[in-house]
């Protein structure tokens, strides 16, 4: 049964809040965010707020990204039944519906799979990927399900 979780606040500084507001012209919540996640300067503020693509890491720096894209690459090109796993929340879904988007595109022949949250919780699921690969997934894709799901990605 779902029972609705109450909101842990911190305590606000609201004087270093307003001070923050006033120099990034914005309301003193944001500030007050802002404040909550390290920042207090505004240039670290804007850098947050308004990255730049400069500020991106390399993604070459990503162990196994060349692998995984040859692999996604492979599959497209084979015709295969590739399977994005997701995760239920906003970023989850975000990432599953642009890969979908990225590899549909690319003539890919792509499901999702989203789990469900009571049921289901968070990460990869062992039933889950059975089914996946019993309705002819050949690769499943994970995205936003925590990087320490070894195990289960191993059935």
């Amino acid at each position: 049964m779902y029972r609705p979780r109450r909101w842990t606040l911190f305590d606000g500084q609201p004087l270093e809040a307003e001070t923050l507001a006033s120099r990034l012209k914005t309301s003193a919540v944001l500030a007050q965010v802002l404040i909550n996640r390290g920042l207090n300067e505004p240039d670290a503020c804007h850098a947050f707020l308004r990255p730049s693509l400069k500020a991106l890491h390399d993604p070459a720096t990503i162990p196994n990204l060349t692998f995984a894209a040859e692999r996604i690459a492979r599959a497209i090109r084979g015709n295969e039944k590739i399977v994005i796993y997701g995760d239920y929340d906003v970023d989850g879904i975000t990432a599953t519906a642009i890969l979908w988007h990225a590899i549909t595109l690319l003539g890919g022949n792509v499901d999702y799979y989203i789990p469900h949250r009571i049921d289901e919780g968070y990460g990869l699921n062992a039933e889950a990927i059975s089914e996946i690969c019993d309705g002819g997934a050949k690769l499943i894709v994970t995205v936003d399900c925590g990087i320490t799901a070894i195990e289960p990605a191993k059935t």
